[in-house]
């Protein structure tokens, strides 16, 4: 049964706390040009382009952990079945990533698709519960780049807080390679302790070392969301500079 702009109007899905989940009116907005985009092809008024499937399955969303957002697997499920309804309706549109397709979209949430980037060994198998302070010692190889990037700011000026660690959001991975989600959000909640620690003067016993974070490794996801690899490491580059910065020369 072909969905109808009620449909979409109606459409609902759990909300979710403490964990990631889609930023609400980013998912409302999308689902707002669907369901004008419906309405159009029945006849009603066209109130600006019509969306396409290829849009929707490279849709971006920001993502949420401490406030309310909604369930990623639901959203995702959804959202499929809107592509198929679109691509029915002579409405495909050019997959991002083909000659002549813009851009992807920027923001965070479901990626367009992408070659893969290169898996990262998993430090323990996926599903197993977060690992306990010190569970990331140096591992053979060259892990983690180190990020060159500038020389730390004066005392006083942290590239990076504690509260900026606790309201950090990546993108979302799905059908690529992507961060298991509760192994990066393990690691940033010790990069949080951590971080509130030397803004007092004080180390914390199980704190991070600019090392730790250069060489940690996540295990990878493809069948279900991740973190966008890119994203995460571009951050820890970051904070393995602000832990630098603690530790002086």
């Amino acid at each position: 049964m072909p969905l109808t702009p009620a449909d979409i109007a109606n459409a609902s899905f759990h909300t979710v706390r403490l964990r990631p989940g889609y930023n609400e009116e980013d998912v409302d907005a999308l689902l707002d040009r669907v369901e004008a985009t419906l309405s159009a092809l029945q006849g009603g008024p066209r109130t600006g382009p019509l969306i396409t499937a290829a849009e929707v399955e490279s849709a971006r969303f920001r993502t949420t952990r401490l406030s309310p957002g909604y369930n990623e697997d639901e959203v995702d499920a959804f959202l499929d079945v809107v592509a198929g309804e679109l691509r029915s309706r002579g409405l495909a549109g050019t997959p991002a990533g083909a000659p002549g397709a813009p851009g992807a979209p920027s923001g965070r949430g479901r990626p367009a698709p992408h070659p893969p980037h290169p898996a990262q060994p998993p430090r323990h198998a996926p599903g197993a519960p977060p690992p306990p302070p010190g569970a990331f010692p140096p591992v053979a190889g060259p892990g983690r780049p180190p990020h060159p990037g500038p020389a730390g700011p004066p005392p006083g000026r942290p590239l990076l807080t504690a509260e900026d660690v606790r309201r950090k959001g990546f993108a979302t991975t799905r059908l690529t390679t992507g961060y298991n989600e509760d192994q990066v959000d393990a690691f940033l909640d010790r990069a949080e302790h951590t971080l509130e620690a030397l803004a007092q003067g004080r180390r914390a016993p199980d704190g991070l070392t600019a090392t730790e974070v250069e060489r940690v490794r996540f295990a990878t996801t493809r069948a279900r969301p991740g973190y966008d690899p890119s994203q995460v490491d571009a951050f820890l580059d970051v904070l393995a500079e602000e832990l630098r910065r603690h530790e002086g020369p």
